[in-house]
């Protein structure tokens, strides 16, 4: 602070306003007015006129507000206001106090919370990715695991159909006619797999023997023989069923269509594949034979011992 520099209640000011204030009460006094009656005639409080008159102006509102109410207690004491405004020192008379920025004031203003928000909401907008990521993710190997498993049935009966001819085992389909007590399909079919008109004589003359071979085999089949294997096969929908022997061997392999039965006698250990399994029922000797412990996705996949 230099020396030109003063505050504003400097011991100057302070005479001056307690004159002021001095002025105030003597005249109050000498016309027997009270600080209460006063009060209430400029409709101020008891502690403003109090302030007045002791010269502590800055318990008031402000200067303008001061000088208005010396104004108007000058006037309820019928004595002259100019004297008294002039006693009363102005703050803009007062040598102003110089006012310079801080030499730390340069630079940009804070962003309150910029850092912090971003700092906190990245990682949530991360894990929220992630997340959305693994869901998709899950939802995409799903999708490709079923269509993989449909796709797996629909191309069964291709590749069998073409590697086992009907004539290849006519036995094995012989038995389902013979033991549902219906006219048997297997001499109808089983004709059909013998060449018709071969070509050689030696063959015509064989030709007659091979059904009654082929029948014989199929009501041999149908008995219970020991260590054979009755399997029945009840299809709900359409399903591919394919059995094999302990060689690997296809012993019988078919599509089942919804509401049909077939019937399978054969020898353990067999190999069983079958499609859209939960529509399958299977019986082996009278018993029911659970697929869906065997099935993935829709195929059952199990091995009679």
């Amino acid at each position: 602070m230099t020396d030109s520099q003063a505050l504003p209640n400097s011991p100057t000011s302070s005479v001056q306003d307690s004159s002021v204030g001095d002025t105030l009460r003597r005249t109050r006094e000498a016309q027997g007015l009270s600080i209460s009656e006063v009060a209430s005639s400029l409709k101020l409080n008891a502690r403003q006129i109090e302030a007045l008159e002791s010269g502590r102006f800055d318990l008031l509102p402000g200067f303008a507000f001061t000088r208005g109410f010396l104004r108007n207690y000058a006037r309820l004491l019928k004595i002259d206001a100019a004297p008294l405004l002039a006693a009363l020192q102005s703050p803009a008379d007062e040598a102003s106090i110089e006012l310079a920025p801080a030499s730390n004031a340069q630079g940009d203003m804070p962003q309150v919370g910029r850092g912090r928000f971003s700092r906190s909401v990245l990682p949530g907008v991360i894990a929220a990715l992630g997340l959305l990521g693994i869901v998709v993710a899950g939802w995409y190997y799903d999708t490709q695991r079923k269509k993989t498993a449909e796709d797996l049935v629909a191309s069964l009966p291709v590749p069998a159909a073409a590697e086992a001819p009907v004539a290849a085992e006519p036995v094995a389909l012989s038995p389902a006619p013979v033991a549902a007590s219906t006219p048997p399909a297997s001499t109808t079919e089983i004709p059909g797999s013998v060449p018709a008109q071969a070509p050689g004589v030696e063959q015509t003359a064989v030709a007659p023997l091979a059904p009654q071979v082929i029948q014989k085999d199929a009501v041999e089949s149908s008995k219970p023989v020991a260590g054979a294997d009755h399997l029945v096969f009840e299809f709900a929908k359409d399903a591919w069923v394919e059995v094999k022997d302990k060689d690997g061997k296809i012993v019988f392999s078919q599509l089942g269509k919804a509401g049909s039965r077939q019937e399978f006698g054969g020898k353990a250990p067999l190999s069983l594949v079958v499609g859209n399994a939960r529509f399958v029922k299977l019986e082996r000797n009278g018993t029911p034979v659970d697929l869906g412990t065997s099935t993935k996705g829709t195929v059952a996949r199990l091995k009679l011992e």
